[in-house]
């Protein structure tokens, strides 16, 4: 990682982002929240983000998380259920991967999404 990847957190709850800025930022990764989705569009948020850190409870009813400007922009999704199908069905059938993680889920876990999603990008 580097200085100028950045990672989006849409969270109701900023223990997520508080600690991705605890563990990402000594490493040179800006990390920015915004508590809905809804926020996600003009000035909340100026630059495009590496990695979109979503809580699925923060994404109002009929907005996916590839809608409008993010689209193409890699992943993680927190509290939604994985697809049925298969562990290689964790990438979107469009251009956009997503790494999908239960709750209650770990911090570790969360940082190695955000890890791996920024390398595959490179």
């Amino acid at each position: 990682m580097s200085n100028r990847d950045r990672i989006l957190v849409v969270d109701e709850i900023s223990d997520t982002a508080d600690v991705l800025q605890a563990v990402l930022e000594p490493r040179g990764v800006t990390v920015n929240r915004v508590r809905r989705w809804c926020e996600t569009n003009g000035a909340a948020v100026d630059n495009r983000p590496a990695v979109v850190v979503l809580d699925a409870e923060s994404l109002p009813g009929g907005v996916t998380p590839t809608a409008g400007e993010w689209q193409n922009v890699p992943q993680v999704i927190i509290g939604m259920l994985r697809p049925a199908t298969s562990p290689s069905s964790l990438e979107c059938p469009t251009d956009v991967q997503r790494r999908y993680l239960q709750k209650p889920f770990q911090f570790a876990e969360l940082v190695q999404a955000i890890e791996l999603l920024i390398s595959q990008r490179r």
